[in-house]
């Protein structure tokens, strides 16, 4: 079972509104919704948006009772072993326009180039900021990814332990990016 904390949304909490929201947040359903925004490494919420508008409607239009969500949501990934990646992240919905974002605690941040002349050769690296990329081409920053499914699924790394080892010892690892539909 699930417990709230809820400090500084004590009285909203203690409101019927409060106890709906936090019922609906914990039925079994929405919290696999939030972590499967997670592991996507979306802020949890994004998983959830459609399902609170059409359960409360207006009634979670308000910033404090946006702002409880989200408390909410924070304790209940952190007591599903999530840990706070990045807080306000830009959102592109309704009813939020910033969130939180979540990891695995044993994830890593990994930041992805493209060469500007071949966009199949790929460098990952663990910085953004003064990467240490090959001097042969000129690199773009292509993506940002934590996740060992994004990892395996966009950039065919099987096995982000070693990644992260090759990374930790080398700086990068170059990859090449093959076709994965061709033309007929």
């Amino acid at each position: 079972m699930l417990a709230y904390s809820p400090e500084k949304f004590a009285s909203l909490y203690a409101s019927e509104l409060g106890q709906r929201i936090w019922a609906f947040l914990t039925t079994s359903e929405n919290v696999a919704r939030l972590e499967t925004a997670s592991e996507l490494s979306k802020p949890a919420v994004e998983g959830i948006e459609e399902q609170l508008l059409a359960e409360f409607r207006e009634e979670v239009l308000a910033d404090r009772v946006k702002q409880m969500v989200g408390h909410m949501v924070r304790q209940i990934l952190e007591q599903r072993d999530w840990v706070l990646d990045q807080s306000d992240v830009k959102v592109q919905s309704v009813p939020f326009s910033k969130a939180a974002r979540y990891r695995r605690p044993d994830w890593i941040t990994f930041h992805a180039f493209r060469n500007t002349s071949d966009p199949r050769d790929i460098v990952i690296t663990d910085r953004r900021q003064n990467a240490p990329l090959p001097t042969d081409v000129r690199w773009t920053y292509y993506a940002t990814f934590a996740s060992p499914l994004k990892a395996a699924v966009a950039f065919g790394v099987r096995d982000i332990r070693q990644l992260r080892q090759h990374v930790l010892s080398h700086g990068y690892q170059r990859l090449r990016i093959e076709r994965m539909l061709r033309r007929a």
